[in-house]
């Protein structure tokens, strides 16, 4: 009499586990993305930040297609240094791509026909505003990764500030022309918006120009409040932590470190400071695309 079979064996419609990656080739992958090279590149995210504002805040863009372009771009070159120093994962990254490219495409065709209709009012900045919105995020989700805060834990923490102000220009400009009262009450230049914006985010409050209608006032108001809980939460966390990795006496209090070896270039100093820091998250994709089998 044949004994019946048990379990699967030989059963080719059987279940079948995914093969996951080996901790080789997880470790591999990490190590890669140490070495990426733009991950932690803070300082050229800040410099796209300082030619941004400006650009924005000294050349007059309406009515020039070029300076326009030339300031839409800026922006989205920022957003695309940010992710790739952010450390994203692949997919976010290919999104982010995308979208920069098809917000130029409508960038031009909209600019086009604002200056084929010969109106000389500012185009909406709905794109642009999400684009420098998502900005900030990406840098402060960076930097709150830092165990070590180096030169580039301070230029992201500083980008990412004044890329605020950047998104709040863009608000302010998507208000005026989507609403019916100008937001200054008048028509002003567009290098007005940036100014408005960082002197609202230091809450420096100068009253030469302000916000006229509801919506406006609010907009104002929620940046400065913005800037300030930033300031006060994110900046504290970041000095707390540098005075954490201070070297302490038998008293507690903190000693100054002995210094190490100089390096030669500056561009040193910030490769070193990039290696102390904790790498970015594993990325699934790439899982998917280098995984094997888990060798014991």
């Amino acid at each position: 009499m044949a004994e019946p079979s048990s379990g699967h064996e030989g059963d080719a419609d059987a279940p079948t586990t995914p093969a996951r990656p080996s901790r080789e080739s997880r470790q591999g992958r990490r190590d890669r993305l140490i070495r990426a090279p733009l991950l932690d590149r803070f300082g050229l995210v800040l410099i796209l930040v300082l030619i941004t504002i400006a650009v924005q805040g000294l050349v007059d863009v309406r009515g020039s297609l070029l300076a326009q372009l030339f300031a839409h771009a800026i922006s989205g070159l920022a957003l695309i240094a940010a992710v790739r120093a952010s450390g994203a994962r692949r997919r976010w990254r290919h999104a982010v791509y995308v979208f920069v490219g098809v917000v130029v495409i409508i960038s031009v065709a909209t600019l086009s026909w604002h200056r084929a209709d010969g109106s000389s009012t500012v185009p909406p900045e709905t794109a642009w505003l999400l684009a420098a919105a998502l900005t900030p995020v990406l840098i402060a989700r960076r930097v709150l990764q830092h165990t070590v805060v180096t030169i580039q834990t301070i230029m992201g923490s500083v980008a990412a500030y004044l890329q605020l102000a950047v998104a709040y220009a863009f608000l302010f400009q998507t208000i005026d022309a989507y609403t019916v009262t100008p937001f200054f009450g008048e028509d002003v230049s567009t290098t007005t918006y940036m100014y408005f914006s960082l002197v609202t985010i230091s809450t420096v409050g100068y009253g030469d120009v302000a916000a006229v209608a509801d919506l406006g006032r609010m907009a104002a108001a929620s940046e400065a409040v913005i800037g300030q809980v930033y300031l006060v939460t994110f900046v504290a966390l970041i000095v707390s932590r540098f005075a954490a990795g201070m070297p302490r006496g038998s008293a507690g209090a903190p000693v100054e470190p002995r210094s190490g070896p100089v390096p030669r270039t500056l561009f040193e100093a910030l490769d070193a400071s990039r290696s102390n820091q904790a790498p970015p998250d594993p990325d699934p994709d790439e899982d998917e695309e280098d995984g094997g089998p888990d060798r014991a």
